[in-house]
């Protein structure tokens, strides 16, 4: 429910032209983003694929989430945001693993509410810390929410002996908190980015003429580099020198 409603405001969002510069930044049409939201959207509706082993794939839970993750890791390339990606992916997985562990959705959809929330919101801000580009943190919270749904139901399943109970992926709430992790950490990509912009644009009136830099640049660089290209790049500033050493503190 959670993770539909959010799939619908971004729909009208994208639809309405809103997102055009977040996933412009990311090399994204946002005719293909739409498609993406669409694809979420129907799969959610369809029935969890069963195989014969007594596990149970969800089409929006699982296999899209898996699917949309490597892709976006593929389109890192081999670099430092690929690391970062990865390292976010994890840690993310970690979360939701705990979330399901301390607060598991054994009955019904109202009781997966709590782990949805936590899984989302620590998972999405914990991807966009360590992601700090759109498509690390893209990448780690769609990737890392499917890996610690698959960890935490393979404990239930053997920590707990219940080898006679279908293991479901993707299923319980997992979908949701995909979903809210995404939204979570691309929102807060795009509020701490635009106020660093805001800030650089404000002390680039103090910045001798020659000195300036593009700002606008590498908008979809990770942080961390823009902070060390922008205080490297006006080294010899005093203004900009003792705000980076600020921040660093």
């Amino acid at each position: 429910m959670i993770g539909m409603i959010l799939l619908a405001v971004l729909a009208v969002s994208i639809f309405f032209g809103i997102t055009d510069s977040f996933f412009g930044k990311m090399g994204v049409a946002n005719w293909v983003a739409f498609l993406v939201v669409l694809a979420f959207a129907v799969a959610a509706v369809f029935p969890p694929l069963v195989t014969g082993a007594n596990v149970s794939f969800s089409y929006a839970g699982f296999f899209l989430p898996l699917l949309l993750g490597v892709v976006t890791l593929f389109a890192l390339g081999a670099n430092s945001s690929l690391l970062r990606a990865v390292v976010g992916a994890l840690s993310v997985a970690g979360i939701v693993i705990a979330a399901r562990i301390a607060l598991p959705p054994v009955a019904g959809y109202r009781a997966a509410v709590p782990s949805i929330l936590i899984a989302g919101f620590a998972g999405g801000i914990t991807a966009f810390v360590i992601g700090q580009s759109r498509l690390a943190t893209l990448s780690a919270t769609l990737c890392g929410t499917v890996l610690g749904d698959f960890v935490a139901a393979m404990l239930f399943r053997f920590v707990t002996g219940a080898t006679g109970v279908v293991l479901q992926l993707g299923q319980n709430g997992i979908f949701d908190s995909a979903v809210l992790a995404a939204i979570v950490g691309g929102v807060s990509v795009e509020i701490v980015q635009r106020v660093r912009q805001a800030l650089s644009h404000r002390t680039a009136a103090y910045v001798p003429q020659g000195a300036a830099v593009n700002i606008e640049a590498a908008e979809d660089m990770p942080i961390s580099e823009k902070n060390e290209r922008f205080s490297h790049e006006t080294e010899g500033d005093d203004v900009y020198k003792d705000y980076f050493d600020d921040d660093a503190e």
